[in-house]
């Protein structure tokens, strides 16, 4: 009788435990059950704020730049052309110059190298914007224009009309290649804030873009005005290159490659570097930035060094 009485409440305390165990175990789910709830629910709450956050971090402009990311991805693409007029002791800079536009930020560019003097060992020239076009990954990244032979007395301004002639053909065919161009030397060089400052400008449809520039040329008056004309106490060596010249569209205040022009705009006009039967000069690059500005007052200047004058 003793022993079925222990049995049974052995019986019974096992059940119970049993019983307590699976409960707990049932209520340890169910919490669980419930917080993976909750923290879905606490997802979805903040997920539009997350997205809000990213959406806004990728649309941050600097207060530099004169539109922001989201406009940048929304609208037409600018086409960039740059012509690059180049002879024999200019090659060897041809790489730098061309691989250093293409982390400059533009939205498409694309280069063609005119040779302007006979003296041009051409078979180097070829080479050497075939390995351009390969490190670049284009096989038309930049391209050699065999538009005649160069002559030696002319300062290269009759194969650079004759691009030109070719590039407005071109645009008047596919406007879409060309939007604007930068017509330039082959060693001179670009600053990588150059896209960041002018795409903006090229997106509002300036016809002229104008940023200061490095001079090589000597600049004796910029000697006089150093510190105010007074006199150092230490030596200081100057003769007056590498200077600093905040471009003015006049002759002697431009450079030939410290310009952007709207293609359309200079193909309205035809302009080109030789005008009313005047023979080229080494001032025809000024020459002809003062016609095109007599012509628009659709013009910006930037007033930052963006290109070296080598």
């Amino acid at each position: 009788m003793w022993l079925a009485s222990l049995l049974k409440y052995k019986w019974c305390s096992t059940q119970n435990r049993y019983y307590k165990t699976r409960a707990m175990w049932t209520m340890s789910l169910f919490l669980s059950i419930l917080v993976v709830l909750c923290f879905h629910k606490l997802i979805g709450f903040f997920q539009p704020q997350i997205s809000d956050i990213f959406t806004e971090g990728m649309h941050y402009d600097h207060r530099n730049n004169a539109i922001n990311n989201s406009n940048l991805l929304h609208s037409e693409p600018n086409a960039l052309c740059v012509l690059v007029r180049i002879y024999g002791p200019q090659v060897p800079y041809l790489t730098a110059f061309a691989l250093g536009f293409l982390h400059n930020s533009f939205d498409y560019l694309r280069m063609y190298v005119i040779n302007t003097h006979p003296s041009t060992d051409n078979q180097l020239l070829s080479r050497t914007i075939d390995a351009i076009n390969r490190i670049a990954l284009r096989a038309n990244y930049i391209t050699l224009l065999n538009l005649g032979k160069p002559l030696d007395n002319d300062y290269g301004y009759t194969l650079t009309d004759h691009a030109l002639t070719y590039l407005y053909n071109q645009y008047e065919r596919s406007p879409s290649m060309c939007q604007y161009i930068i017509i330039t030397n082959g060693d001179n060089l670009y600053s990588r804030h150059l896209g960041s400052k002018i795409l903006p400008l090229m997106k509002a449809k300036k016809d002229i873009i104008a940023w200061d520039f490095v001079t090589r040329y000597p600049q004796p008056y910029l000697i006089e005005l150093m510190n105010g004309g007074k006199p150092f106490n230490y030596e200081v060596s100057d003769d007056g290159t590498a200077k600093h010249m905040e471009v003015s569209l006049e002759t002697g205040f431009v450079d030939l490659g410290a310009v952007a022009y709207r293609l359309s705009f200079l193909s309205h006009y035809r302009l080109n570097f030789s005008y009313s039967n005047r023979a080229y000069i080494p001032e025809s690059d000024g020459l002809f930035v003062e016609m095109a500005s007599r012509l628009t007052n659709n013009i910006v200047l930037v007033r930052q060094i963006l290109y070296i004058h080598q």
